[in-house]
């Protein structure tokens, strides 16, 4: 069948976000982690959920039979991935698993990526995809078939102001690297020894500013997105996106938060953290990654 031949059916939609649940007692480091962001860092958590569910608000007027069409549809697979990963991302942090929150904002900026150069080229590569055969039947497997089809926004993410840096820097902290494992396993180590944790989900309040730091300019990046392609979607209140912009980007550009800028140093491209501290009355130190 050919990709012209595709109906698009009503996107199920389940658009609401909301906190992580309060964890277990027994859970090592995780209910006080829960109640330290929850004390210490709870108007930033309130204001990813509230850019969530207006995302979800959008996703939901969108289902309707004007705007299902293949661009956006296409999008909104990706946007979906997106959407869900930064959740998962955020309660992450809420439980003080930061190893799995920097994974997941990673995954997050690539799909973002990817469905907004979907966004731009009028999905046509999706449109190839579907007359290609996409989605086929697989008899000799008694199987449907979906291609796989490798996709990439690789020239999205090099140019994007916000993506870009976010997901080069969540891809090398998030990898196997020496210096990235201490970052989140072992930052108490010093030039003098090292000390390594196993399974630490204890609150630290650096690591929780810098994932939802992220987590707002990913928020950012996607109303962005969304305005840029209003007609595509559905944006049934523009003004209350526009005002949750607006409280993300102050957010984000607070220099009394933990943050990390890339630097070279030496001819050699380098992370340098900002206001790094456990605890909030702890001193603000630096780390040279």
């Amino acid at each position: 069948m050919s990709g012209g031949g595709f109906r698009v059916s009503p996107p199920r939609v389940s658009p609401l976000a909301t906190r992580a649940s309060r964890p277990p007692l027994e859970a090592a480091g995780s209910a006080d982690a829960y109640r330290q962001t929850s004390f210490v860092l709870g108007e930033e958590v309130e204001l990813v959920i509230d850019g969530l569910n207006l995302e979800g608000a959008i996703a939901e007027a969108s289902s309707g039979a004007k705007y299902r069409k293949q661009q956006m549809v296409a999008a909104l697979g990706l946007w979906s991935r997106a959407w869900l990963s930064r959740l998962e991302a955020l309660h992450a942090v809420e439980w003080g698993n930061y190893a799995a929150a920097v994974t997941l904002v990673r995954a997050a900026a690539d799909y973002q990526a990817s469905a907004l150069h979907v966004l731009r080229t009028g999905a046509a590569e999706w449109q190839e995809w579907l007359d290609g055969g996409g989605i086929a039947p697989a008899p000799d497997q008694h199987a449907t078939e979906f291609r796989l089809h490798a996709f990439r926004a690789a020239e999205v993410l090099a140019a994007h102001e916000i993506l870009g840096p976010i997901y080069r820097t969540a891809m090398d902290l998030s990898l196997s690297h020496f210096g990235s494992t201490l970052l989140v396993a072992g930052n108490e180590s010093a030039p003098d020894r090292v000390l390594t944790t196993f399974g630490d989900r204890d609150f630290h309040l650096g690591l929780a500013e810098l994932h939802l730091g992220w987590l707002a300019r990913l928020g950012i990046a996607q109303v962005d997105a969304l305005r840029e392609f209003e007609g595509v979607f559905a944006i049934p209140e523009p003004a209350k996106l526009d005002s949750w912009r607006a409280r993300a980007a102050k957010l984000a550009a607070r220099p009394d938060r933990c943050r990390v800028e890339t630097i070279e140093r030496d001819g050699e491209k380098r992370y340098l953290v900002r206001e790094w501290r456990r605890e909030p009355r702890g001193a603000p130190k630096r780390l040279l990654l």
